[in-house]
């Protein structure tokens, strides 16, 4: 276990995190996930830590168990990163269902469900763009009636991965995916609305 070492109470929570990377392309979206790896790493230019975590999509379907690394600035010299991680781990926190401030561990991450809107960014590597997930936004109590990443062009890679974070892994495999998929309720198709997206039961909403 590993704490963040972040004050979290006053910290108002943010609805993007520009971190990605994995295995074949999930199309953008609101699914269910689990984080099942997590750690505390420095940062590639070694002034700052990150938050760098391997999620799995809980949804049913072809992208059941498919994963999206994230990565979440803790400390960077930045204070604009800094605080837009200390806001983006704020919602991470919220979307799994601890209140504000509650959030401090590693630990208290895996394997506790959380919905999160997907999107798709273009970078390059090796004079070839490619394209990788990106969580877009935790979904919380306080941004549940947004409208999910609707199919349009990729966003486009920033070009410090650090006060971006990103991580640098790449997916090299790309399906040619529908936009439909199927939900944890009974398999149907997400709705184009805000709100839970098709209905879902939200884990901040648990009694437990």
């Amino acid at each position: 276990m590993a704490d963040f070492g972040v004050n979290l109470n006053d910290v108002d929570a943010a609805n993007s995190n520009a971190s990605g990377g994995g295995g074949p392309i999930i199309p953008r979206g609101r699914y269910g996930f689990q984080i099942v790896e997590g750690e505390i790493k420095q940062n590639s230019k070694k002034n700052g830590d990150n938050y760098a975590f391997k999620a799995e999509c809980t949804d049913e379907g072809p992208y059941f168990k498919s994963f999206v690394y994230g990565t979440i600035v803790l400390s960077n010299p930045s204070a604009w990163a800094q605080n837009n991680g200390h806001a983006q781990l704020q919602a991470l926190g919220m979307a799994m269902g601890f209140a504000k401030g509650e959030f401090t561990n590693t630990d208290m991450a895996l394997y506790q469900p959380f919905v999160a809107d997907l999107d798709i960014e273009t970078y390059k590597k090796d004079g070839q763009d490619k394209e990788r997930n990106v969580f877009a936004a935790y979904i919380h109590e306080g941004n549940a009636h947004t409208e999910p990443p609707s199919e349009k062009a990729p966003a486009t890679a920033a070009a410090n991965d650090d006060n971006a974070a990103q991580t640098n892994a790449a997916n090299n495999n790309q399906p040619n995916p529908s936009t439909a998929r199927q939900t944890q309720n009974g398999g149907s198709a997400p709705s184009t609305g805000g709100g839970a997206a098709g209905g879902r039961a939200m884990p901040w909403k648990r009694s437990a």
